[in-house]
């Protein structure tokens, strides 16, 4: 085959890669626009969420125009119009290695150094390692269900933690689909580039091949962003949930308590009432020392993102 056939041949592939990372950005544009996912309470602090799907858009864009001028060159050149080393220049060294930027983020998200104390540690049954018999349960339910539907303050507060987990759960899966979607087209990328031209020493083309050697190292770092905010996503998503299920069975367990003592028609000593009002304030410290340690956490791992 001659030069120019192959260049065309070459250039068509290229437009077919082009094509595929232009479906890729439509599943970043079925992202949420703001944090509302994630909660009243985190979701203002994920400010780099928002913007790490802009600035991805963005970037797989820079990757897909530069499939259009290479397209558009080599046919140049196929047509006669230039040659191949004035079309491509001085490439440079290309990109720092994609890992070399990723890795230091994953290793402290999975690492969850950014996690307080607090909540490191802790489970949704942490809180109550008492064994409950079925009255007890259907109190504690009962009362988180009185305790949302009477006291508005709680209700609120439980609602600033909600969230919407399945919108979490879906970013997160989009982020997995980006990556592996991105790794594919890489990888296509790199064995058409060895297939077409590995065997050519020519400067000319192996001056290409370091030019194109640039996109295969940048669709390596998108994926390395997808694989990394795919991470993000769901330890930020899985530690309001875990916040939100202690905060709700706190409420609940107080609320139980309350009820039962109530219901008792004994008459109860100054001391136990001491120590019953000890009991409401210590839940009320830990409901709040639980949600600074939330909101401190998603700070931190805030940062890994901006940064």
């Amino acid at each position: 085959m001659s030069m120019p056939d192959r260049l065309r041949l070459h250039a068509s592939h290229l437009d077919g890669l082009r094509v595929r990372l232009g479906r890729v950005r439509l599943v970043v544009q079925r992202f949420e626009k703001d944090q509302a996912a994630f909660g009243a309470l985190c979701g203002w602090v994920l400010t780099g969420l928002g913007e790490r799907h802009v600035r991805h858009d963005e970037l797989i864009a820079y990757v897909e125009e530069t499939f259009v001028i290479t397209v558009d060159g080599l046919r140049g050149v196929a047509d006669g119009r230039q040659t191949l080393a004035q079309f491509v220049g001085e490439p440079d060294d290309g990109p720092r290695s994609a890992t070399e930027i990723i890795d230091g983020v994953l290793a402290v998200v999975e690492g969850r150094e950014w996690v307080e104390p607090l909540l490191a540690e802790s489970a949704p049954v942490a809180e109550f390692a008492m064994p409950l018999d079925d009255l007890a349960s259907v109190l504690r339910a009962s009362g988180l269900e009185v305790a949302m539907a009477r006291i508005p303050p709680l209700r609120r507060m439980v609602d600033d933690l909600a969230g919407m987990p399945d919108v979490v759960a879906e970013q997160a899966r989009l982020w997995a689909d980006m990556a592996g979607d991105l790794r594919v087209i890489g990888g296509d990328l790199r064995r058409c580039l060895d297939d077409e031209f590995g065997g050519d020493d020519r400067a000319d083309v192996r001056a290409y091949l370091t030019l194109m050697g640039n996109n295969v190292e940048a669709l390596r770092g998108l994926v390395a962003t997808c694989t990394a905010m795919t991470v993000i996503t769901k330890a930020a998503g899985d530690l309001i949930l875990l916040a939100r299920d202690i905060v709700r069975g706190l409420i609940g367990d107080l609320v139980a308590r309350v009820s039962a003592w109530v219901a008792d028609p004994a008459v109860v000593p100054l001391p136990v009432l001491v120590a019953r009002l000890g009991e409401v304030v210590a839940t009320a410290w830990r409901i709040d020392a639980y949600l600074t340690a939330l909101v401190t956490s998603i700070a931190n791992l805030s940062r890994s993102i901006d940064g």
